[in-house]
Formats: C-alpha cells, structure tokens, sequence
C-alpha cells in the first residue's frame, strides 16, 4: 500500500506552470504567416490554420498547460469557429502530451495511420491520480489516418500531410506543408542550433539528409521551414541552412 498526494498544478515537460490565482495570463508569440495561417510560439511550435467552417491545429505538443494555451491562442486569432482536427506529426510523448486537452475540446486526431493504435491506447487510459480536462470532458478520442499523403481543403485553403520516408527518428512521422505559403513544418528532422551555422557539421545527422532528401523526393517548393522545435533566436530557418548544415550547398 502507498498514499501519493498529487500535486496541485502540473507544469513539466516544457509546458507553461499554472498561473497564480489572479494573475494575468501569460503572453503568447504570434506569427501571422499568411491569411488565415498563424505560428504560435511561447513553447514548442504549433501552427493554427483557418478553414472555412473551422479550424484545425498543427501538434498538440509537452502538456495540458501548454495544449490549453494554444487552443486560447488559436481561438482569439480565429474566433466564432471550433478546433475541428489538431495534427500530430508523430507519437513521441514530447509531441503528444498535448492531445488529450484537444480530444476535451472535441477535436479528431490526425495522424499516420501506424500510430493509430498506439494513440488510442496511450489516450483511453484512465488519468485517475490527476484527472485532467479529457477525463472532465467525458470525451473519447477519435481519428483521421493518413497513409503517404492527405490533404486538408475546404475548396479554398489546402494543407497537405507527407510522411517522411527512411527516417529513422520515428516510423510514422508526418510533414506538414503550405503550398501557398511554401512552408513545411517539421519535428526533429532538423533541430535548429541556437546561432545560425555558418559550415557544415563536423558531425552529419541522417536526419537532416533525411529531410533534404524528402522534400526532394517530393518536389515541394520550401521557402521556410517551421521547426517544431524552434530556433533560440527566433530567426527563419531556410532549405539553405539545412543544405549548409549538411554540407549539400
């Protein structure tokens, strides 16, 4: 027999810690990308598309805390209009913790088809010792699978799923690509360094040729790639940084 006492707010896992009682919320940056497409920074990237009737995340990433921010921010950049999807582009728990706070909101989980299972595992398991938003919602988890490629349209804005093939980061990892914006969002395929690499790696991760090869392999136009997880300074991260980093100039 053991007695745990819970604890009485859950940070962690790079997520914001609650606020005090009273306490202004704290602020969220915002990068608007084009019409109807924002960047929600403030912790790990994540994306909020505008579609017609709704809108839909990309990542549900690190904790409830850091979940519930961005469906707030997503919200106020687009109001009047639900959170129908958020994307997860792979199972890792640093980019899943979040998803249980969107299955409360009522949104279906994206993602590729091999993780399916695996997620509706993880996500109907019971969270007794601190029930938290799903658990209150009384929500069970729901699901889109895509396979090599899916596209998200409502006849106007497109968004389009690839999976990234020989990666060895994880089986069933998906890019997310904005043809009108020439954006790609990826996660752990390229992790920024905090400063701008001037030369190749000494070291060349299969990751990085991994995602060169794959955007080749694909033919997508990437003028700006969106890191899941972001550059320390903020900059914009390039196909040409990557190219550099790898010594493909």
């Amino acid at each position: 027999p053991v007695t745990i006492q819970a604890p009485s707010a859950r940070g962690g896992g790079g997520g914001a810690p609650a606020a005090a009682a009273g306490a202004p919320a704290p602020t969220v940056p915002v990068e608007k990308l084009g019409e109807g497409a924002y960047l929600i920074l403030g912790g790990y990237a994540c994306l909020a598309i505008e579609f017609k009737d709704h809108i839909v995340v990309i990542e549900g990433p690190q904790s409830e805390a850091r979940a519930k921010a961005v469906i707030a921010e997503a919200k106020r950049l687009i109001p009047n209009k639900p959170i129908r999807y958020v994307v997860n582009t792979h199972t890792h728990i640093d980019h899943s913790s979040g998803l249980r706070a969107f299955v409360a909101e009522g949104a279906t989980i994206i993602t590729h088809q091999s993780n399916k299972s695996y997620l509706e595992k993880v996500l109907n398991a019971p969270h007794t010792l601190t029930p938290d938003a799903m658990s209150n919602s009384k929500n069970k988890p729901k699901f889109e699978t895509a396979s090599d490629f899916k596209i998200l349209t409502d006849g106007n804005r497109v968004v389009e799923l690839h999976h990234m093939k020989d990666f060895g980061h994880h089986e069933g990892m998906l890019m997310v690509y904005l043809p009108k914006e020439k954006i790609l969002l990826e996660a752990d395929a390229y992790n920024p360094p905090a400063q701008p690499p001037t030369a190749a790696s000494t070291v060349t991760s299969p990751y990085n040729l991994s995602l060169l090869d794959n955007v080749a392999r694909l033919k997508l136009d990437v003028q700006r790639i969106i890191p899941v997880h972001y550059a320390a300074d903020n900059r914009i991260v390039t196909m040409a940084e990557v190219r550099r980093v790898s010594g493909r100039n």
